[in-house]
């Protein structure tokens, strides 16, 4: 491979075999720091190595690389130590890594990207749409499969809400990951199981996180009253009987588009909250 004489080197303090300086280059590079007086971290450790009658190990960590290839492995290695070492540069394509100390928590364009879902909102005793407009969210559960498709909604994502047996009914972005009933809280800090009038059994299997009702909060786009819902029989359009789906139909988005009065339904997941 053309220009493939690059490596990545390491250098490592023989008291505690710990890393503490990565770099790339050609030739002797590995050992011109061992020459280094320049003011800093690095030379001030070798310094302090010195003093204990010791020198850096110096080992090569990968060879035969293009330079974009040796700076690729650079910076995921300095990514990954970055507490502990000196270099005092995080990494030519550092701007492609997730933050530091994130792991803990999913962030969007790493774990997820923004999608659009068709997502059947369902109707009856445990759950109604006229809720789901009033309160500013869609909800599903009373058995696993259902927690599962909820679940896979992400703040960020945006939703085309059908009614069954009706027709599309609402377009809107989720605004946070769903919750069991009993931690669902509006906007006003109520739970909104104890709100007056809800469907009558949204509290069914409340303490069982498998088969209680969950919800995701939503601020819709716009919305319509289930008398007014939108569809087209013998039209092709998409309606799946599952609670959540990839919307990607072409002439579905356009129809959910044109009635909802939105120019572009994929638009929406780059939008701001």
């Amino acid at each position: 491979m053309k220009g493939s004489d690059y490596y990545v080197y390491v250098y490592i303090d023989p008291r505690d075999f710990k890393p503490f300086y990565y770099g790339k280059g050609q030739g002797s590079r590995k050992d011109a720091h061992l020459f280094d007086h320049i003011a800093g971290g690095k030379s001030a450790l070798i310094s302090t190595i010195r003093k204990e009658g010791l020198e850096p190990i110096v080992r090569v960590l990968a060879r035969n690389l293009t330079e974009e290839q040796a700076f690729i492995v650079e910076s995921t290695l300095i990514w990954q130590f970055r507490d502990s070492l000196t270099n005092r540069i995080s990494g030519t394509f550092i701007d492609k890594f997730r933050p530091q100390k994130s792991l803990h928590k999913e962030i969007v364009g790493f774990d997820y990207n923004h999608r659009l879902w068709y997502f059947n909102v369902g109707d009856g005793p445990h759950r109604r749409w006229e809720d789901n407009r009033k309160f500013n969210y869609v909800g599903a559960g009373q058995k696993d499969v259902f927690r599962d498709a909820i679940g896979g909604l992400n703040p960020g994502d945006v939703i085309a809400a059908y009614l069954s047996g009706k027709g599309y009914v609402g377009v809107g972005k989720v605004l946070g990951c769903a919750k069991p009933a009993k931690e669902f809280r509006l906007q006003d800090g109520t739970l909104l199981i104890d709100k007056p009038g809800v469907a009558p059994n949204i509290r069914d299997n409340i303490d069982d996180l498998d088969n209680c009702e969950w919800m995701a909060a939503i601020r819709w786009k716009a919305t319509v009253p289930r008398d007014q819902a939108h569809f087209r029989k013998k039209a092709g359009l998409f309606a799946a009987r599952n609670v959540r789906a990839t919307l990607s139909h072409p002439e579905t988005i356009r129809f959910i588009e044109d009635k909802f009065g939105i120019r572009d339904l994929f638009g929406l997941t780059d939008l701001p909250f």
